[in-house]
């Protein structure tokens, strides 16, 4: 029995038409099994944010099919869609991506609030004290380091506790401490049984992951076990 919660069967994504058509994605298959671990490597420019935003139902395919834990995003309005994404995923961005205007708490509150979930306040709290940033609780994020806005960023993206973790350059902002913090609170989280799927530029932080996936013109070039 397959293990598979996520499946892509000939992905594509084209942006434009006629002579201003490019192919950011061309017929991308592949599956990631519950629990594991896949970075995706690859040139800039070449279609890696493209194919988690993708995966993570942010963007729809022009062609081809992608099953996220047995549903079919194609086949799903944007309400349904949203609710999918809500509950099975969380995002993680270069950036952060926190709402400068609110606290560290506020910004994982908001998240269950987006959710649905009950007792906002103190799962909020228990996710900033497990990555221990309970004394930051009520700092903005302008007063955290770019390591503890990363930290914030994973709390809220655990918020509504979601079994898949999409992280785009998670570790791009981060000093080379905060970096190694990261990885050491992603391996928890892989060892807890999160699948995490991560793109990267940085070699150091791909060695961390089970599998590498090579992106090269919108293509798989290599997909290969990382001997982790």
């Amino acid at each position: 029995m397959s293990n598979a919660v996520i499946k892509l069967e000939k992905v594509s994504k084209t942006y434009g038409s006629g002579a201003a058509e490019a192919k950011a994605v061309s017929e991308v298959s592949m599956t990631v099994e519950r629990g594991s671990w896949v970075a995706i490597m690859g040139p800039s420019g070449h279609g890696k944010s493209t194919l988690l935003q993708l995966i993570g139902g942010l963007d729809r395919p022009s062609a081809g099919r992608i099953v996220l834990d047995g549903s079919e995003l194609g086949t799903l309005d944007a309400a349904e869609l949203a609710a999918v994404r809500g509950k099975k995923i969380g995002f993680v961005f270069q950036f952060f991506n926190l709402m400068p205007h609110l606290t560290a708490l506020e910004n994982v509150e908001i998240a269950l609030w987006l959710g649905g979930g009950a007792h906002s306040k103190g799962r909020a709290m228990g996710l900033l004290e497990r990555f221990g940033l309970g004394d930051k609780a009520h700092h903005l994020p302008s007063m955290l380091s770019g390591g503890q806005q990363q930290r914030v960023a994973i709390a809220r993206a655990l918020a509504n506790e979601p079994d898949i973790l999409l992280m785009d350059e998670p570790t791009g902002n981060l000093d080379s401490g905060s970096e190694a913090e990261l990885l050491t609170l992603l391996g928890e989280l892989h060892k807890a049984g999160k699948t995490l799927i991560m793109v990267t530029h940085n070699p150091t932080v791909a060695s961390h992951a089970q599998r590498l996936v090579h992106v090269k013109d919108g293509r798989i070039e290599e997909d290969r076990c990382n001997g982790v």
